[in-house]
């Protein structure tokens, strides 16, 4: 009787240890599930629950960084408002019949993309300070935060996305799937790395650039000349109707001058999303030197560099939030 008890105690042991084993062994997630459990956690605003299906090079790192205000500084307030909209996200996620073993997922998105409305508020600011001679264009953190305060009814999008295993876990590749993760940025992902740039030379001639990373998205010349010298009143009067005149007719390129108690104040802005490199370089607005070819962007690298070279003293705001804050070099 002992040795029965004995034995059925060992067997009840062991099936106890083989049920607890059973517990703690975690199921793979399918590439469906993966995708449903991302999902869901961005619609909560649940970044940790987001992480692990994600890759470190992730836009969304620095953009639900930006949410908060000691990490998004200026911008804080524009991230905040445009996820307030995002979250708002619905989507469905079905796997690719034939192709489950590289792990692929219709997606369909239903998200505002508020990447029009940036550029017109971009776009406006421009005109309103070449025009009025404000700091409006200037100001970056405005005209993104008056961008994404616009109502914008959701843009319906059908993707294939690809699930894979990277160091044991399943993860969405950032490169492969950027379209993607793009969308789920709603538009603002350029500004993810943006900067401000400000040239002045010493004879009190002013750019200043608004870029994208290296690219130079948008820029506005100012420029003074007196009276009483070189030229007369009349003269500078005479002359800025002509400025304008020869730099509005650019494609993209909005021109102010006017004259005020003998001083002449003459401003051209470019937006280069409209305006034409070649027609650019015609003028002497930009060289080879600071066009990026190969990319076809004009650089912000070079173009930085290139006025320094010509006695240019530049200052950069840039709006990172890996910086934690705005900073100025």
């Amino acid at each position: 009787m002992k040795k029965f008890t004995a034995v059925f105690t060992a067997i009840v042991l062991c099936l106890g240890l083989t049920s607890c084993q059973a517990v703690t062994t975690s199921k793979k997630m399918s590439p469906v599930e993966v995708v449903n459990a991302f999902m869901e956690a961005f619609q909560q605003g649940n970044y940790e629950g987001m992480k692990p299906y994600i890759s470190a090079d992730n836009p969304l790192h620095l953009f639900f960084a930006g949410l908060d205000e000691t990490k998004g500084g200026d911008l804080s307030a524009a991230y905040q408002t445009l996820y307030e909209k995002l979250k708002t996200v619905t989507f469905t996620a079905e796997a690719v019949e034939g192709e489950e073993t590289w792990g692929a997922v219709n997606v369909t998105l239903s998200v505002p993309d508020f990447s029009e409305e940036l550029h017109e508020a971009m776009a406006e600011a421009l005109i309103d300070q070449v025009e009025n001679h404000s700091t409006a264009f200037h100001d970056m953190p405005s005209w993104v935060l008056t961008a994404v305060q616009n109502e914008k009814s959701a843009s319906q999008e059908t993707m294939k996305i690809y699930v894979g295993n990277r160091d044991g876990a399943e993860v969405m590749d950032t490169n492969t799937n950027r379209d993607f993760f793009e969308m789920l940025c709603g538009g603002l992902e350029p500004y993810l790395d943006a900067s401000m740039t400000t040239c002045t030379f010493p004879n009190g001639y002013v750019w200043e650039i608004a870029a994208q990373g290296d690219e130079i998205v948008a820029m506005i010349n100012l420029d003074t000349l007196e009276s009483g010298g070189e030229y007369s009143v009349e003269e500078l009067e005479a002359y800025a109707p002509v400025y304008v005149e020869d730099y509005s007719s650019l494609d993209g390129v909005t021109a102010n001058a006017s004259v005020q108690d003998g001083v002449l104040t003459a401003s051209y802005g470019v937006d280069m999303a409209n305006a034409s490199t070649a027609a650019l370089e015609r003028m002497g607005i930009i060289s080879d030197r600071i066009t990026a070819g190969s990319m076809g962007w004009l650089s912000l690298d070079s173009t930085v560099k290139g006025f320094e070279s010509d006695g240019a003293e530049c200052v950069t705001e840039y709006f990172k939030t890996m910086e934690n804050e705005k900073e100025t070099e």
